[in-house]
């Protein structure tokens, strides 16, 4: 169980390595008013995380037991959701382009450059209808492992952890020529790591979701 957990952190925490929409969402809030307002954004985009979780968790608790035949249609839907995301990063030839100096400026009242960022966050990620989709394949995963609830309700507050830290930490990293240097060299090699990662579980839901 320990082994399976670590699989679905590290899914987790390689999906927000590899540069997505909430990236350059705190990209364009650093780029274009700075750094208090990308820290806003951060907080936002970790909130619609933590709350697309918590409704993926009682949708999930709502659902019949685990032999079910509606449970396993879900599990080989999520299966298939997740190899297909996988082979898309395994398959992707993009080029990041980074703007210089971004997270240099500050402009406005600071409170009010906060506030703005959490509700642009809050709102992009909570109408990203891919990220139910996505928690719903990692909570699958674990709710196929017999994870206690005490263990989901551990496992949704340290992902939502793991958003923030990663998105705030991010805010300076890209003040930083060298860092962005480095993401631009790599981001094939986060699409490769997060995509084999998403077919590695694909394949764990699509296999347990044949009867035994």
């Amino acid at each position: 169980m320990i082994g399976l957990f670590l699989l679905v952190a590290g899914t987790h925490f390689a999906a927000l390595l590899s540069p997505g929409p909430d990236f350059f969402l705190l990209i364009r809030a650093a780029l274009l008013h700075g750094r208090r307002q990308a820290d806003g954004c951060a907080a936002g985009i970790a909130l619609a995380n933590l709350l697309s979780m918590l409704l993926v968790l009682l949708a999930l608790a709502a659902l019949p037991g685990a032999n079910g035949g509606l449970w396993r249609t879900l599990q080989l839907v999520g299966g298939g959701y997740f190899c297909w995301l996988g082979s898309q990063a395994l398959l992707a030839r993009r080029e990041l382009q980074l703007p210089d100096g971004a997270g240099d400026g500050e402009t406005g009242e600071t409170g009010g450059r906060w506030r703005a960022g959490f509700g642009q966050g809050l709102l992009a990620s909570s109408l990203n209808p891919k990220l139910p989709l996505f928690y719903a394949g990692l909570f699958g995963v674990l709710r196929e492992a017999a994870v206690p609830g005490w263990g989901l309700a551990l496992a949704m507050a340290w992902m939502a952890a793991v958003v923030l830290g990663w998105d705030l930490a991010l805010v300076r990293l890209l003040g930083h020529a060298r860092w962005r240097g480095w993401l631009r060299r790599r981001v094939r090699t986060l699409d490769r790591l997060c995509g084999a990662l998403l077919l590695a579980l694909g394949g764990w839901l699509l296999v347990t979701a044949v009867p035994r």
